[in-house]
């Protein structure tokens, strides 16, 4: 089959022409020959929109036929096909009725004044027994005698309408034998019918000639308008480039603008630094940043009428030692916390989280405003957290939505932040949070991160990095103690480090913690398909996915079983902290 690539110029130009025609397409003297069949063939075959074939009068032979009729075994659009007036003989009339027995589409076919004979009348006879789609056979001016004449009106086909009439033929015992081979090539007659035929001629050439003109006048006035289409493009094009040079020049602008807001944010967040420092080592009387700063004491009676006798309605969530109801007091809204009056350990927590509370002020841990207690009846009354814990969150409790990876990533420096205090507040010894989990991260109305229940912290003078101290009395959440405080007692500075790379893995993959997270994500760092164990909640860009990497790996070192080789919090900050 010829490729359009292997094509001549003329070859081509008709090739693009006939691919794009939609429904009636008209070559009619154009003097085609075998190489533009060929050419046409190619295109009839990828046009589906094509249904009116004519290529009357021009100079179509057999070769050109049996091109375009292998054309016609595979279009399904074309529904008429016009070569009257060229140079088919019997080979080209074989050949298109071979492509008539494939094809069911085509009900109009016109051979007419071509040099078809009987052999040619015998092969589309045969078809017309089988295609039952053909409605009009114009053969007429050919060179038919009475058996290929014959042939085709006793094919039992019905709806078939034939024009058989002038032909152009010898004596019928010279022509052809009743086998249906040619004895003779018969040789042409004049018509008699030469005259009006050739008026009919002159009148089709004046009204196609007529239609061109219109064709050519509709051409011309589509070229102007598309000049006009072009100068407006032009003028677009001019007016974005222009458009695109500015946001080039406010991009440099923003870019130069960012630098000075990084520089400033660096120079504001060292003076915070030193603000810190200056508070944590000289605090002012009577400041909120006061360490050992009185709790105000309130009526248990105040704290009852606030949450309807502790009703089941304004119950928030319970925990280790008590359950956290919801209040509204005169002031903010705030959560209660009323610990258990049969816990023998309650007390020891009360007296626990108050005392380390009444110590030290932080943006991320939780505030304490007042307590209560008569009797055996202890409560806490803390600042109010709206969009509760994180690991509600990660739950979607309540069909919240989930957490973005700009938020857990916050939430994760917010933790660590809080905790590197919580070590460092007190120069002369350590604390211990030891129940450090996702339950006890609670986020304000602005998703900030505030630890919270301070129930079991513990205190250790002069305490580095490796030295440690034993209990007897393991207290907190399995899942996220570390082996050497859960086999032995052990507490390090440390301990909590363990705990902060699980509430990491549990901010990556929102998937319940313990030894099974930290053994499956180990593994999947491993092989590089720890990708597979994200939260689905999360899609994640490239840039986030990098984020997400690094967050991961920091999450493997806090695990570490080993506590010497684990990060230090003050370290971890450096890794957080954009």
């Amino acid at each position: 089959m010829l490729s359009p690539h292997l094509m001549t110029p003329k070859q081509y130009e008709l090739y693009d022409k006939v691919k794009y025609t939609n429904g009636f397409l008209s070559l009619q003297h154009n003097k085609l020959g075998i190489p533009e069949a060929q050419a046409i063939a190619v295109a009839i075959k990828e046009n589906a929109a094509l249904h009116e074939v004519h290529l009357g009068c021009n100079q179509i032979g057999e070769a050109g036929a049996q091109a375009i009729a292998d054309a016609l075994k595979v279009t399904t659009s074309v529904t008429g096909f016009h070569a009257h007036r060229n140079q088919i003989g019997d080979v080209g009339a074989q050949a298109i009725a071979e492509a008539l027995k494939a094809n069911t589409t085509i009900t109009k076919l016109d051979l007419s004044l071509n040099q078809i004979g009987d052999v040619g009348a015998l092969a589309i006879a045969e078809t017309l027994k089988v295609n039952k789609t053909l409605t009009s056979v114009r053969l007429n001016d050919n060179f038919l005698t009475h058996v290929g004449i014959s042939a085709l009106r006793q094919t039992g086909n019905t709806i078939c309408k034939f024009n058989l009439e002038n032909q152009k033929v010898p004596p019928p015992a010279a022509s052809v034998q009743m086998t249906g081979s040619v004895a003779a090539t018969p040789q042409p007659q004049p018509s008699v019918n030469l005259a009006v035929e050739n008026q009919q001629l002159r009148s089709e050439l004046a009204t196609k000639e007529q239609v061109l003109a219109a064709k050519v006048q509709e051409l011309a006035s589509r070229n102007e308008a598309l000049g006009t289409k072009d100068q407006e493009l032009a003028t677009k094009d001019q007016e974005l480039a222009t458009k695109v040079q500015e946001l080039q020049q406010l991009r440099s602008s923003l870019a130069a603008k960012d630098q000075a807001l990084a520089a400033k944010d660096q120079e504001l967040k060292s003076a915070l630094d030193r603000i810190d420092v200056l508070e944590r080592n000289q605090p002012a009387a009577g400041s909120a940043s006061n360490f050992d700063g009185p709790i105000p004491q309130v009526p248990l009676a105040t704290l009852v009428a606030a949450t309807n006798n502790f009703a089941a309605d304004s119950l928030l969530g319970e925990g280790a030692f008590g359950r956290v109801y919801d209040a509204s007091l005169p002031g903010p809204r705030v959560a209660i916390k009323k610990l258990s009056a049969e816990s023998k350990q309650g007390t020891v927590a009360f007296k626990s989280e108050l005392d380390s509370l009444s110590k030290f002020r932080h943006a991320n841990i939780i505030a304490i405003l007042s307590y209560a207690e008569e009797g055996d009846e202890r409560c806490l009354v803390y600042e109010f957290m709206p969009n509760g814990s994180v690991r509600d969150r990660l739950n979607l409790k309540n069909n919240t939505p989930p957490l973005t990876w700009a938020q857990r990533h916050k939430i994760a420096a917010d933790v660590a932040r809080g905790m590197h205090y919580v070590q460092t507040a007190f120069p002369d010894h350590a604390l211990f949070h030891l129940d450090l989990k996702t339950d006890n991260v609670l986020l304000d109305a602005y998703f900030n991160a505030k630890v919270s229940d301070f129930g079991l912290v513990r205190a250790a003078q002069h305490l580095d990095d490796k030295s440690y101290l034993r209990t007897q009395n393991v207290q907190g959440t399995a899942a996220y103690m570390c082996p050497e405080f859960f086999a032995e007692g052990r507490m390090t500075i440390k301990t909590d480090v363990f705990a902060f790379g699980m509430i990491l893995l549990e901010l990556a993959t929102a998937a319940k913690p313990g030894p099974r997270l930290k053994t499956d994500m180990r593994k999947a760092v491993k092989t590089q398909k720890f990708v597979e164990m994200l939260d689905s909640a999360l899609k994640p860009s490239e840039t986030e996915l990098q984020s997400i990497s690094e967050l991961v790996m920091l999450a493997m070192e806090c695990l570490d079983d080993a506590a010497d080789d684990r990060p230090s919090f003050g370290s971890i900050l450096v890794s957080l902290d954009p």
